[in-house]
């Protein structure tokens, strides 16, 4: 007698070896107990799968719903369990919500959302872990440690080179946390806190992740005309410290320098042939999700964002800066205010309209905004090559994630807007690889389940066999498609039937059940 049965469904193991079986899959507890011909046997519960592809739950390797703080203002994560998803991975490009040396390291998250008038009673990564542990989560959440949370819990707003027995407290930060349960570390290069980090400093974090067997993830310095050197840097940290490295969201931005697509593929197949365990994530979509100020020229905002403030409020630096953006000959104009602290009214509109109200260039209106909402903005940029995108969808090296935020399913009182991956990631991912048959079905389950749990050291979750955790996704290969838009987000994909999670229905006929069966995994 089993808990639950799965029959009659085309079961992907995850693997990426072995092509759709016909195989009935039953259920014990939150283990997978048998895998075969169940057609006689019994079950509190059965699902059937017939004409539906039956794999493990998917893996989002890069997600922020801790640093948008919706891991605890929607718990359930609902945009994300009805994509498939199981198990989310936070803590990524430099920020987590844990440990904090001091509160100054909570800074970390601000620039996608304010800390304003959050109760933080936590320090170390245990406590964060216990109390996050509390929460009716309705997926499996594991957590990097984030090198600018620590970073700035210990120097505050300062920014400079780390004097030897401040390494040396980064060093044990690190290491605690890393003993409790954190999965690896992550790094945000481009942003103001960690710009200008040294290698000996990134190399000995990196080397500390080596020793407990962890992994780095790494937002690259430079996503632009400079990604080569970027790439170069996390590539030769992951040789020097021996560590598992993914790249976070690897993507180039700017028409004028998509033309670098097939130096980055030749940087990445040179790595894999020289056997380093290098990895990259991406998300299926044109239109980025940046920080704004992330546009400018990185002096400008060396110190963090009241030293850009300051420079903004200075003739001779403004004026400085804007020349910057005009020689960078980037097209600013359609760069839309997604989120705006300070200036809600600018939510939803583009540069050249706030331009062409402000009587200003598209690069003004940048600073301007940026000076009204005291550097706390997100935007939409439509600046990603389809096909850079579909090159590296199709890279071996490649694993797919949402890169955004859980939300509930029931669009939420507020002006500011997402972005439709938070809800249609890994539909549109898998609609665009098996209805233009880039990749066979069990290379494209891989690049979200067995991948992404191989590179988190997720030893019993990611693959459908007899022994690991019941995870897992029912779906219609033809069925399966994203709806959510930039004007209209909060739309739920279709095609994905069921989810189980722990051996729980947690979505079942398309609905999400109300009990919540997520766990906060340690490594």
């Amino acid at each position: 007698m089993y808990d639950l049965i799965i029959k009659n469904g085309k079961v992907i193991d995850g693997t990426g070896k072995t092509s759709p079986q016909d195989l009935d899959i039953g259920i014990k507890g939150n283990l997978i107990s048998e895998i075969g011909n169940l057609k006689k046997a019994k079950a509190r519960e059965i699902i059937d799968a017939q004409g539906d592809y039956v794999t493990p739950g998917f893996i989002d390797v890069q997600n922020h719903s801790d640093s948008y703080w919706t891991i605890f203002d929607y718990p359930g994560q609902e945009s994300m369990l009805t994509q498939g998803i199981t198990t989310i991975s936070v803590g990524q490009c430099g920020a987590s919500l844990a440990p904090l040396p001091s509160l100054e390291g909570f800074k970390a998250v601000q620039k996608w959302r304010s800390a304003e008038g959050e109760n933080i009673n936590w320090q170390y990564m245990e406590e964060y872990l216990e109390i996050l542990s509390r929460q009716k989560l309705g997926v499996n959440v594991l957590t990097f440690v984030g090198h600018s949370t620590m970073r700035r819990g210990l120097l505050g707003d300062d920014i400079r080179k780390l004097s030897e027995s401040e390494l040396k407290v980064l060093e044990r930060v690190t290491t605690s946390s890393l003993k409790s349960g954190a999965f690896g570390l992550s790094f945000g290069l481009v942003y103001a806190h960690e710009y200008n980090s040294s290698k000996e400093e990134l190399l000995r974090l990196a080397k500390l992740a080596t020793q407990h067997g962890r992994s780095i993830s790494m937002h690259i310095r430079n996503d632009q005309s400079h990604i080569l050197e970027a790439i170069d840097e996390a590539i030769d940290l992951s040789q020097e410290s021996g560590a598992r490295l993914k790249i976070s969201h690897l993507k180039i931005r700017g028409r004028e320098n998509w033309h670098l697509a097939d130096q980055v593929i030749e940087r990445l197949d040179q790595t894999h042939k020289k056997g380093l365990n290098v990895r990259f994530d991406l998300y299926p979509y044109t239109t980025s999700w940046p920080v704004l100020y992330t546009y400018l020229p990185k002096w400008s905002y060396e110190g963090g964002k009241s030293e850009l403030n300051k420079r903004l409020a200075q003739p001779y630096l403004r004026e400085k800066i804007i020349n910057s953006l005009h020689e960078q000959n980037q097209d600013l104009s359609n760069i839309i205010i997604a989120t705006s602290t300070g200036s809600p009214h600018l939510i939803g509109k583009d540069l050249s309209e706030i331009a062409r109200a402000q009587e200003v260039t598209a690069a003004e209106a940048l600073l301007n905004v940026l000076s009204s909402s005291m550097s706390e903005v997100v935007v939409f940029d439509e600046n990603i090559s389809w096909e850079n995108l579909e090159q590296f969808i199709k890279h071996p090296l490649g694993m797919i994630a949402t890169n955004g935020a859980g939300f509930r399913t029931k669009k939420i009182n507020t002006k500011n807007l997402i972005h439709p991956r938070c809800f249609g990631a890994m539909p549109r991912y898998l609609n665009l690889v098996l209805y233009n048959k880039w990749l066979s079905p069990q290379k494209a389950i891989h690049k979200i389940t067995g991948m992404p749990a191989e590179y988190l050291g997720l030893k019993n979750r990611g693959v459908i066999k007899k022994g690991s955790i019941a995870d897992i996704a029912v779906f219609d290969p033809n069925g399966i498609r994203d709806l959510a838009t930039l004007p209209s987000p909060y739309q739920v994909s279709e095609g994905i039937s069921a989810v189980v999670l722990g051996g729980e229905l947690a979505l079942s006929g398309g609905r999400v059940m109300a009990r919540k069966f997520g766990q906060v995994l340690r490594a």
